[in-house]
């Protein structure tokens, strides 16, 4: 073996194959390191038994010794059997699809091939099969002359299975593919036929290049060419397919311009569209599109009773990119929905405000016409209850103080109703002069004792931290902590303690009404401050009030800089909190001379 070693070093048969090998090397690391395709294993593998049997074959060249070159042809078959099996396996990965089937069988083939080949090689000089007797370095020559046996022409024929179920994949690939990827396919074609061809002519015929088996460096030239190609071509590029793709496959019209403004191409839904077929376009589609533009108030233009946003992107070179523009890209958006979305919600939007601004003025006309006759009805109710049109007794006074007691509602109701609408044009006018709010908490709890007593409720005052006094409305904010009691006593139930406290932190003041009834469940905050809202008193809808105390009486504590809320558990109880800033400075701008009459 040294001996054949030391031969190889002054070679340069061997040291020009050898740098053809390092060539390849080099080739494989780098296309393997950079470039993303199928099968890189197998074709890796490729260049791993294709690099083997140049070196080997290299060496047979060098070497005169009958011995050597013999040892060198048989190591050779290691690689011999490796390179058509894993360009097999490559092609059927690269072409696709992937099958993991054929993975499980590459496994065994790639091993069991090469080794095969090589085993029969190894033994020949026991079995002959591979090379006969014949087999000699013949008088003349410094080159053994290799006569083949069955064995040999019995492991060819099991490698040109491989390649001709590699040719076939081959052919299913054209069937199906796009005629642009008929280009690399063809090359890899022309790959699988070229080193298959000389190996016949080698085989059949006697050919040799320098004496030795032509295969492995027509198969060597081929696969760089390829590998050249990988770099190069685009057809089995990932991003620049899915480019080509997307370009494509785009529902929006898509065209590119050059320099000049010519269209130099277009997706497949510019051309359903047919909009470069307008002659408003003119020779310049970017001019014509401005000119269109123009003329309206929008950016839209219009085509085929189609609206379309054209979005024109520069190009830029990229060898200079604060240059001028290589280019231009012209996006069409269909926008036509979208517009007639648009147009119908503003036109429903106005409706909404006029069929809004119809019942406000229908309610405030009606509530206005209601008050004239109801402050009459209840005038002559209250004259007639008072005995002085005569004594009334018995069932017609009973209906009497009935109906008396319903048009004191009815005229709270519309009292109310009129309140609202000018809270929200903020057509009210307040007084802004000093509250002494302790003693308003005490007056309100005073006064509505009696009706906490009709309930079956206690009203207790509890802590109250100091003298507070706020700048506001004073009959306003009244009227609002009233409304806090009264709402707390009618949801209590009976036996129950409604407690109003105060207490001033960082400058603001706050009253807080608690009571201990069922409590508000959670997201109700929409519907107890709504207009007309109400929660169900006990399962059943509450028949008495409004239901715009406390729309009315938060909308009030925000005109004057304060605000209310509430927190609240079920079967636990609520608590109502008003809340103003001490001192406050500011002093709302009159917005008419309305007087405030609150009624809950």
């Amino acid at each position: 073996m040294l001996t054949c070693l030391q031969g190889l070093m002054l070679d340069p048969v061997y040291w020009a194959v050898l740098a053809v090998s390092t060539i390849a090397a080099a080739v494989a690391l780098w296309t393997l390191r950079f470039q993303q395709f199928q099968g890189k294993v197998y074709y890796a593998l490729t260049f791993v038994g294709m690099i083997w049997t140049l070196i080997m074959v290299g060496s047979e060249a060098a070497t005169v010794a009958f011995d050597c070159q013999m040892q060198q042809a048989q190591l050779a078959w290691l690689g011999h059997g490796l390179v058509p099996v894993a360009w097999a396996f490559f092609i059927f990965d690269y072409v696709g699809p992937p099958n993991k089937a054929h993975r499980r069988i590459s496994l065994l083939a790639l091993v069991a091939v090469p080794l095969g080949a090589f085993a029969l090689a190894a033994t020949n000089g026991s079995h002959q099969l591979i090379y006969t007797t014949e087999t000699a370095i013949l008088p003349g020559s410094d080159r053994i002359t290799f006569v083949h046996g069955a064995g040999y022409f019995l492991v060819l024929a099991v490698l040109y299975t491989f390649v001709m179920a590699t040719l076939t994949w081959l052919a299913r690939a054209f069937f199906r593919a796009r005629r642009s990827a008929w280009p690399l396919l063809t090359m890899l074609v022309v790959i699988t036929l070229t080193p298959l061809g000389a190996n016949a002519a080698y085989a059949f015929f006697g050919f040799t290049v320098l004496g030795l088996d032509p295969t492995a460096f027509m198969f060597t030239l081929g696969i760089l060419a390829f590998s050249w190609l990988l770099v190069t071509n685009k057809t089995m590029d990932m991003p620049s397919v899915g480019q080509s793709t997307l370009f494509h496959t785009m529902s929006e019209p898509l065209v590119l311009l050059d320099a000049r403004r010519r269209v130099v191409r277009s997706n497949a839904a510019a051309k359903r569209s047919g909009i470069l077929s307008d002659p408003n376009w003119g020779t310049d589609l970017i001019a014509g599109i401005e000119a269109q533009t123009a003329k309206g108030t929008t950016s839209h233009i219009t085509y085929n009773e189609r609206l379309y946003e054209p979005r024109v992107h520069p190009i830029e070179n990229p060898l200079a990119p604060a240059g001028p523009a290589i280019g231009w890209s012209v996006t069409f958006v269909d926008v036509t929905k979208r517009i007639a979305t648009t147009t119908a919600l503003e036109q429903a939007l106005r409706e909404a405000d006029e069929a809004n601004r119809a019942k406000d003025e229908f309610i405030s006309v009606v509530s206005h016409e209601l008050r004239t006759p109801l402050t009459s009805l209840k005038g002559g109710l209250a004259l007639a209850l008072s005995g002085k049109l005569g004594e009334v007794r018995g069932p017609l006074r009973s209906s009497l103080d009935i109906a008396h007691r319903n048009g004191v509602r009815l005229s709270r109701l519309v009292d109310n109703i009129l309140l609202v609408q000018k809270l929200e044009v903020q057509a009210l006018s307040l007084e802004w002069l000093p509250v002494d709010l302790p003693t308003l908490l005490r007056d309100s709890i005073e006064e509505n004792r009696m009706y906490a007593h009709e309930r079956g409720v206690r009203l207790d005052i509890g802590k109250i931290d100091q003298a507070a006094v706020v700048l506001g409305d004073a009959f306003a904010i009244r009227q609002v902590v009233d409304n806090l009691i009264s709402n707390a006593v009618k949801f209590s139930h009976v036996g129950n303690t409604v407690e109003g406290t105060l207490t001033t932190n960082q400058g603001r003041v706050r009253i807080s009404i608690r009571d201990h009834g069922r409590g508000i469940p959670d997201g109700m905050e929409e519907r107890v401050f709504g207009r007309f809202g109400q929660l169900d008193d006990d399962g059943q809808k509450s028949t008495q009030g409004s239901g715009l105390g406390l729309h009315i009486s938060r909308q009030l504590a925000r005109q004057m800089g304060g605000d209310l809320f509430y927190e609240s558990e079920v079967e636990i109880g609520s608590t109502f909190h008003v809340e103003f800033g001490i001192g406050a400075e500011e002093t709302p701008t009159p917005q008419d001379d309305s007087t405030l009459q609150i009624t809950t």
